[in-house]
């Protein structure tokens, strides 16, 4: 038989993005603790926050320069929630233990491009940010009171679109931090669970000037602004100083995951080396 009748076809390249695609998704659909915690958490809080207040539904905050419903607080306040757990938590800590457990250095000896590797990543991503907003959007609209204007929508999405190019990145960078996989969620959430609560989306806290100032820089705040002024009764729909703010800490995401980006973590990862170590130590 001749090598051409032999020779199998390299997979498109397109085919080889699209299976590393549906391998992500269903890696991640598949596990329990993963679901219960990017994708229920959010709900779960979004029923408890939305009931607790479901009778003040229709009452107007004033939340700075905005007037809001009270459903709609709440319902913007979990829409930034649910996008900072899958975009910035999700990532951070997946990437950290995939990094500690060696499968990127797996992937690395295969002829497929980082690009793909990541894209795939990002994209299962987005797709399950999209997902969970859906359902969590299903639930303030069927059963929470929340009122959608239909002129305020683009806004919306867009302030979402923009949040999401901002806490991937972060989300990347933060990986970095932890030293092994056992740190990636508790070291994660520290940062995480402090800056979703205090970007102001679920409830108003008196903070002092200093802290008020300091939260105001962080990535949550300005989210939260852009959300509140699409679902906002009266006031600015869009805040271009949250806008390059937001940009500025994409950009700082992009740069730092970029330049420190590590394809496995300074330690060998577990299960691998360990023939080796076993051979020299033979051989002493």
């Amino acid at each position: 038989m001749s090598t051409t009748e032999t020779a199998r076809p390299r997979p498109h390249r397109r085919n080889t993005f699209l299976l590393h695609v549906d391998g992500e998704l269903k890696e991640f659909w598949r596990s329990p603790i993963t679901l219960a915690f990017i994708v229920l958490m959010p709900v779960m809080f979004y029923l408890g926050f939305g009931l607790a207040f479901r009778s003040q539904a229709d009452a107007v905050r004033a939340v700075g320069a905005h007037e809001i419903t009270q459903a709609n607080l709440s319902y913007g306040g979990i829409l930034g929630f649910a996008l900072m757990s899958v975009a910035f938590a999700n990532v951070a800590i997946g990437l950290a233990i995939r990094r500690h457990h060696g499968l990127f250095k797996r992937f690395r000896t295969t002829p497929v491009s980082p690009a793909t590797v990541m894209g795939a990543y990002l994209v299962n991503t987005l797709l399950t940010a999209v997902i969970v907003l859906v359902v969590v959007t299903a639930i303030g609209l069927l059963g929470m009171g929340v009122t959608l204007d239909p002129a305020r929508v683009p806004p919306l999405l867009a302030a979402l679109l923009l949040g999401f190019v901002c806490m991937a990145p972060l989300g990347a960078a933060a990986s970095l931090l932890p030293p092994n996989a056992d740190a990636a969620v508790p070291m994660v959430n520290g940062i995480f669970f402090p800056t979703a609560f205090l970007a102001g989306g679920f409830v108003i806290l008196p903070l002092g000037d200093t802290v008020g100032a300091i939260t105001d820089l962080l990535p949550g705040r300005p989210l939260t602004v852009l959300i509140q002024g699409a679902l906002s009764e009266s006031g600015p729909v869009w805040d271009w100083s949250s806008v390059w703010l937001m940009l500025a800490w994409s950009l700082v995401g992009t740069v730092a995951a970029l330049r420190w980006f590590r394809w496995a973590s300074e330690r060998e990862p577990r299960g691998f080396g360990s023939a080796k170590r076993k051979a020299a130590e033979g051989e002493a």
